[in-house]
């Protein structure tokens, strides 16, 4: 198939489908820097050395407790509550100082809500510090759902705040989008379609190996896809 009637067939693959459901760091919003502070925190709480942001990083995406399981030189149970305690001591205080949407994300939510499109927000963050962020950047009135990772028992990858989505919007098809194999594993097991962005946090290779419908360097080539 040559590159002009593949481009078309995602075009109207995408005007059909109804739900749209974005995961949040490292998709919708660059977070590194709020993040690696936060967790840095909770190091020198704990008596550790800080760790560069970069290393933080290759944790984020699977919740708060394996962020700070992560990146301990000790994992003892009872040093990881510690650690997360004190992570949300300091970010839930200081959640978006640096936090910024990715170019581009603002035109495609806005884009996909002239369409009439729903749009869920589907991340392991905590649904209130999320709600919060969203609130600072100005998207929260374009958000149909959220859903934080303590709003269901089963955080991504399991396919539960999938479904909970597609349920609670009354829709049945949709697409995920994310910058990690948590995102992927988690559409796909619920039926859907999956996008990965590869400018995220994600684990690039590990998420390729899960066989997403589409894969996008960036914001620009995901707006061309979506819009």
């Amino acid at each position: 198939m040559d590159r002009q009637n593949k481009e078309y067939l995602q075009r109207i693959l995408f005007e059909e489908l109804e739900g749209y459901f974005f995961d949040l760091d490292g998709t919708l919003i660059d977070s590194s820097k709020d993040i690696a502070i936060a967790a840095n925190y909770a190091l020198k709480k704990l008596g550790f050395n800080e760790l560069p942001e970069k290393e933080i990083i290759k944790n984020v995406g699977y919740g708060g407790e394996n962020l700070i399981k992560g990146i301990l030189p000790e994992k003892k149970e009872e040093l990881i509550k510690e650690g997360v305690k004190y992570f949300r001591e300091y970010y839930f205080s200081n959640p978006a100082v640096h936090t910024k949407l990715y170019d581009g994300i603002y035109e495609i939510l806005e884009g996909l809500k002239k369409k009439n499109k729903k749009i869920a927000v589907i991340t392991n963050k905590y649904f209130d510090i999320s709600k919060q962020i969203l609130g600072k950047l100005q998207i929260i009135d374009m958000i149909d759902i959220l859903i934080g990772g303590d709003s269901v028992e089963n955080k991504k990858p399991h396919p539960e705040p999938v479904l909970k989505a597609l349920e609670d919007l009354n829709i049945s098809n949709a697409v995920m989008i994310g910058d990690s194999e948590t995102d992927i594993k988690s559409g796909k097991e619920a039926g859907i379609y999956t996008i990965l962005v590869e400018y995220g946090f994600g684990k690039i290779d590990i998420a390729k190996k899960l066989g997403p419908n589409f894969i996008v360097k960036n914001t620009k080539e995901l707006k061309g896809i979506l819009l």
